[in-house]
């Protein structure tokens, strides 16, 4: 799931959360938005995790989640999705 809140320093809030991943023991968010370094996420009580970012506005970025350092995840509900040169998709989010 991806939330977008403006945000008073003209950036937008995007909040990333998986789906519940009880069996994961880490997830890292990777996207374009950091040269698509890995930037651990936080595990919520609920068995999802989270994570915040600043984006510039009306910019598109890809992303996606690894899931234990070896499981490419994307989000079910990403805006849209492109393919990548390893012949499977990255999400989309729009700012």
């Amino acid at each position: 799931m991806i939330k977008k809140t403006p945000h008073k320093s003209g950036k937008v809030i995007v909040s990333f959360h998986t789906e519940v991943l009880p069996e994961a023991e880490s997830v890292h968010l990777v996207g374009s938005f950091h040269d698509w370094r890995m930037t651990p996420m936080k595990r919520l009580k609920d068995g999802r995790f989270h994570k915040r970012v600043f984006l510039k506005p009306k910019c598109s970025y890809e992303f996606r989640y690894l899931v234990d350092g070896e499981t490419w995840v994307n989000d079910s509900e990403a805006e849209s999705y492109s393919p990548n040169p390893y012949g499977s998709d990255n999400c989309v989010v729009t700012t």
